[in-house]
């Protein structure tokens, strides 16, 4: 007969994503883990197929969280709601506002490292997403006459993707949850300047 569970993986998961944040993927060894979470190796291990499993599952929440609560506003939304979330990266108390950046820029940066599909395959999905929101809010004010025709709403996304990369690599580099300010203050400017006047 199993022994039961001491331990609720959704509060391991939470904990570990702070670790991980803060520190990157690399930096944590499974001691370390241990420790944050109260499970042992083999717990992680059969959990959550290891330490990359476990790291997924927290790069998973950390996402889940930015797509159902910060970018939620953007799904029926336009310009407004874009430079709002531009703002939100670098305002107190923002959930996407972070002196320790974001963790899926993180992610992605420490991931040339060390070369995981599974964790270039997350990271892309969110960016997908978020792309996705940008392009449906610009598609959205470019239907209703607020931006100028010429614009091409894709273009515009993906730039707007690499932008807010800039911004949580600003903060991290910084340690600073406001240090991005000034790439945020450039993008929300250009989008205003797209608008029919």
């Amino acid at each position: 007969m199993a022994r039961p569970k001491s331990y609720i993986v959704e509060e391991v998961v939470e904990r570990v994503v702070y670790a991980f944040w803060q520190n990157g993927y690399q930096a944590l060894g499974l001691r370390e883990l241990e420790r944050l979470t109260g499970l042992n190796q083999f717990a992680i291990r059969t959990e959550f197929g290891g330490k990359e499993g476990l790291y997924l599952a927290a790069l998973d929440f950390y996402t889940q969280s930015a797509v159902t609560t910060a970018m939620q506003p953007m799904r029926d939304g336009g310009l407004p709601e874009i430079i709002g979330f531009l703002n939100s990266l670098v305002t107190d108390g923002s959930m996407t506002s972070s002196e320790y950046g974001c963790l899926v820029v993180n992610t992605g940066i420490e991931n040339a490292r060390v070369g995981s599909p599974r964790l270039e395959q997350a990271v892309r999905r969110y960016w997908d997403e978020l792309e996705s929101c940008f392009r449906a809010c610009l598609q959205k004010a470019l239907s209703e006459g607020k931006l100028d025709p010429s614009i091409d709403a894709s273009s515009v996304a993906k730039g707007l993707v690499s932008g807010v990369m800039g911004v949580h690599a600003q903060n991290r580099l910084d340690q600073s949850n406001r240090a991005g300010r000034f790439l945020v203050d450039v993008l929300c400017n250009q989008l205003k300047s797209m608008e029919k006047s």
